[in-house]
């Protein structure tokens, strides 16, 4: 088995960026895992994520911080470990807003969208601590590495 090669947190950034979907796990109050899906984008170097503050993940992150964020993709894997930042809400930062719509062109994905949809009202920035990639098909070659 080869060692994991070590990249940058750009090499991440650029495999998480064209994702059109993510699983986002938070910890339950009990301390269980919680999986759902998410959309998001990458701007200004980081992955940002939505969502309504009523929902269960967003009552997760006031309590625990602490996430696992991956890829759909069980071929092309992306893992990260790390935190969400609570921004408030999606309309003070234009540039996120602008990078989800952006990557979200369809007309039908609008009613998705943070700028669409006052509902979604709590953006988060992920801050990794910790990322492991590989391709599936050349899995001990492939495997790399990205800490804090």
């Amino acid at each position: 088995m080869t060692a994991p090669v070590r990249v940058s947190w750009d090499d991440v950034a650029r495999r998480l960026a064209p994702a059109r979907s993510y699983w986002l796990v938070t910890i339950d109050p009990a301390g269980a895992p919680h999986a759902v899906p998410v959309w998001g984008a990458v701007a200004d170097g980081a992955l940002h994520c939505y969502t309504s503050r009523s929902t269960a993940k967003a009552k997760h992150l006031v309590r625990d911080p602490r996430v696992v964020v991956h890829l759909e993709s069980a071929e092309h894997v992306v893992v990260v470990d790390g935190t969400l930042e609570d921004l408030g809400r999606p309309s003070g930062h234009p540039g996120v807003l602008q990078a989800l719509d952006e990557k979200y062109p369809d007309p039908e994905d609008a009613v998705y969208l943070p700028s669409h949809d006052p509902s979604f009202d709590v953006l988060y920035r992920l801050h990794p601590v910790h990322v492991r990639m590989w391709e599936l098909e050349d899995f001990d070659a492939s495997q790399q590495r990205w800490h804090a």
